[in-house]
């Protein structure tokens, strides 16, 4: 049977797709990490807004707050999906939980600077922790916490 004329576009179209998933190229890396991040700035996001808004906790710690609870996500995340990691999992998650550690105190530094000393909402805290952190956690991640990776899912 023929292919229908736009058909094997479509199938390169759609190999190049998965190519991009699966690759370990540094800038299919970034993109997997950009949507997982996504995932984790949404569940911050949430969760520090719903403690400060709904709750009346303080921005510093409701931050904090917010951070934790997107952990676990991130480090499923990130390990099966951004960096597709083959490493032994109690040596990611412990290297993990140190990155994260480090991530908190920028975190909970960010959020005390902008409304303790600049005077801002809280919420331009948060789009520094959104913004800034990422950029250095796929860093830590790609070169130190997931640093045994396949080539593609599944291997």
């Amino acid at each position: 049977m023929s292919a229908r004329p736009g058909q094997h576009a479509a199938i390169a179209d759609e190999r190049r797709i998965y190519g991009v998933m699966d690759s370990t190229n540094v800038a299919a890396k970034v993109l997997r990490f950009v949507l997982i991040g996504l995932l984790n700035g949404t569940i911050y996001a949430g969760v520090t807004a719903t403690l400060v808004s709904g709750f009346g906790i303080a921005p510093v710690a409701a931050s904090i707050v917010g951070y934790c609870v997107s952990v676990p996500a991130g480090f499923v995340g990130h390990r099966h999906v951004s960096f597709r990691s083959n490493g032994r999992w109690i040596a990611e998650a412990s290297r993990f939980v140190v990155a994260q550690a480090f991530n908190i105190a920028v975190t909970a530094g960010s959020m005390h600077a902008a409304v303790n000393w600049f005077g801002a909402l809280y919420y331009w805290g948060m789009v520094f922790t959104v913004v800034l952190v990422p950029i250095a956690n796929f860093l830590v991640m790609n070169f130190w916490v997931f640093r045994n990776q396949t080539e593609k899912a599944g291997q």
